[in-house]
């Protein structure tokens, strides 16, 4: 310590004072020394997270080496094995999520700041195509939002928050086969369902009846149930949205159905979210309108929301999946 002490005093006070330099600097001196340490610690922890999250090669390595970790078995059924593929392939969709819900944060400032809104854009760009006959003009849905205006401020904690959680699932969610059947393994041995195929399908019959009242592809609403209650009539949000298709209490006023009976969620969840692809012209605007509230589309909001980026990107995705189901069940 004398000799650090030696290099920032100067010799003059060192001789003056160097009693009062020992007692009362050298502490500052480890201080210092500590806190600079630590800076550089956490300096490198969070170039580490920016280069998994930004930089492939390094993510992909981190990725194949969080995969390759074997999940606490202990609890779990002896045939149950570590599906490396699948995990592999979920803790990249997790960075993806990161990363996107960061990239949502700087383009929301640069908005702000003036660098360019990508709002426009995105609704220029919008695709077109769905499976919808003309009886969607017939459809009458009142003007309610499934979900208030958000401000900047609860936008970026959103992202933040769930960018968050998404790098701690990449970490610590493992995905293991159970009777040929995948689920989630948390670090704590809990587990989740990941394919929630069966829990959709059980409520097919309603989701027909609808699809064919409302002349629309059956897989689109499978596909929206899934991604708004993984198919659970009871479930309700921290919003207050009810039920299988998620309905908000004045939404489901406002169509006149009960939200809390499964065959009147989904008759009125398809005509919400029929009502909002007539109004926005587009499946990606529609589904966006559904989730975060038509007033958030129009105002460009939805693209900073990570709930509608994911909602937008998941819906087409399932969409395949209940296709396939339905085609299999003819």
């Amino acid at each position: 310590m004398s000799s650090v002490l030696s290099r920032i005093v100067p010799k003059r006070i060192r001789r003056k004072h160097g009693k009062y330099v020992k007692k009362y600097l050298s502490p500052v001196v480890v201080a210092a020394c500590w806190i600079f340490r630590w800076r550089v610690f956490w300096l490198l922890v969070f170039s580490f997270i920016c280069a998994t999250i930004w930089y492939p090669p390094v993510g992909d390595q981190f990725v194949d080496f969080m995969a390759r970790r074997e999940p606490p078995l202990s609890d779990l059924p002896v045939d149950a094995k570590l599906d490396l593929e699948t995990t592999i392939a979920y803790k990249k969709e997790k960075i993806v999520i990161v990363r996107t819900n960061l990239n949502n944060v700087a383009l929301l400032v640069g908005s702000h700041l003036g660098l360019g809104d990508a709002a426009n854009r995105k609704l220029a760009s919008a695709s077109t195509t769905m499976p919808v006959t003309s009886s969607i003009e017939k459809i009458y849905v009142p003007q309610d939002e499934k979900k208030p205006d958000l401000t900047s401020f609860e936008i970026v904690k959103d992202n933040l928050y769930d960018a968050f959680k998404s790098y701690m699932d990449l970490m610590a969610v493992q995905i293991v086969t159970i009777d040929n059947k995948p689920v989630l393994v948390d670090d704590e041995g809990r587990i989740v369902p990941y394919d929630k195929t069966d829990k959709i399908l059980r409520w097919a019959r309603l989701i027909e009846e609808a699809a064919n009242k409302y002349d629309v592809d059956p897989a689109i609403i499978a596909a929206i149930i899934e991604q708004e209650s993984g198919g659970s009539a009871e479930a309700v949000s921290r919003a207050g949205a009810i039920g299988l298709m998620q309905l908000m209490p004045g939404t489901a006023r406002g169509l006149g159905v009960d939200p809390y009976d499964p065959a009147q969620n989904i008759d009125g969840g398809t005509r919400y979210f029929l009502y909002q692809y007539r109004t926005f012209g587009s499946i990606e605007l529609a589904c966006a309108a559904y989730n975060a509230g038509p007033n958030n589309v129009k105002n460009g909001r939805y693209l900073y929301i990570p709930e509608t980026q994911g909602y937008m990107s998941n819906v087409p995705r399932l969409v395949e999946k209940y296709r396939r189901a339905f085609e299999a069940k003819q």
